[in-house]
């Protein structure tokens, strides 16, 4: 902790004095390459917050090492995103899987849209479980939308994934239900989110999940909550979640696929800066071990 703490001093001293350049050897250098993402919101808020065009923002943060971005298929700001120098990696869709086609004109619109951009993996996320509701019913039409989705998608060469989800009314916040998704999809693959089962509150381990996906873990979102309040964030390094050993993990056992960060704190841009670094000091770690 103390170590990533010293890292982070060190690279946004650098970063912000303009040191970071091809050929410098501090920790963000970009001499090496990963795939790193980000959610659109880093974007979004790097833009707002140094009052610059989102194609500025999207290309200052290629500049520190990102190299992709996560996105609604409906977001409005996906035709600028898509021109910029960052590519759209990954759609996270809330399909109405309880609606009378179960979910089939949603998976339509946004499988269309993943072809149109070139998105190779959409992350669905299941309808919530409705309070007083059948859950064990409401889950059996979960699986046959999933089902159906993936079926879909792989007629057009897309990857579906599922995440553990942090809202408790959601059946990817329960490790029984992501097992059964899993067992019961043979091709489904599974978004490993860092810190979403801490967020969810049921004491359940991540590090658990992520051994039985194993070779299933076809995303990594990285996110970092306090000690304190497991739904209060951190940058990441500095929380409760055990993001280093997921990442070291991962990429010990041949993962090369994206890491994509998921929350901010404080100025966007700044914070890139640093979870970039960090993220990248671990992999370089991972790869000498």
């Amino acid at each position: 902790m103390k170590l990533i703490k010293l890292i982070s001093a060190a690279v946004l001293t650098a970063m912000l004095a303009g040191c970071c350049s091809i050929g410098c050897s501090c920790p963000c250098s970009d001499s090496e390459q990963f795939n790193i993402s980000v959610f659109a919101h880093f974007i979004k808020n790097t833009a707002r917050q140094q009052n610059i065009s989102l194609t500025e923002a999207a290309n200052r943060l290629y500049d520190l090492g990102v190299r992709g971005f996560d996105i609604g298929p409906d977001d409005k700001a996906l035709p600028e995103l898509a021109a910029s120098k960052l590519k759209p990696i990954n759609f996270y869709f809330f399909p109405r899987m309880f609606g009378p086609d179960n979910g089939a004109a949603d998976c339509k619109r946004c499988l269309d849209q993943a072809e149109k951009y070139g998105v190779p993996r959409v992350m669905v996320v299941p309808s919530h479980f409705t309070k007083g509701g059948d859950e064990a019913a409401e889950f059996a039409k979960d699986l046959s939308s999933m089902k159906m989705f993936v079926a879909e998608a792989k007629k057009r060469g897309i990857t579906i994934t599922v995440e553990d989800f942090g809202g408790p009314m959601n059946p990817g916040s329960h490790m029984k239900y992501l097992k059964r998704f899993l067992d019961e999809i043979p091709e489904l693959k599974f978004a490993l989110d860092s810190g979403n089962l801490y967020y969810a509150g049921r004491g359940e381990d991540i590090l658990e999940m992520m051994e039985y996906a194993k070779d299933r873990i076809a995303h990594v979102h990285l996110k970092d909550q306090t000690h304190e309040n497991n739904r209060k964030y951190a940058t990441l390094g500095l929380g409760a979640v055990p993001n280093e050993k997921i990442v070291k993990t991962v990429a010990a056992r041949g993962y090369d696929g994206w890491y994509t960060l998921e929350n901010t704190v404080g100025d966007a841009y700044t914070d890139t800066i640093r979870q970039v670094a960090v993220l990248k000091y671990w992999l370089k770690q991972a790869k000498r071990d």
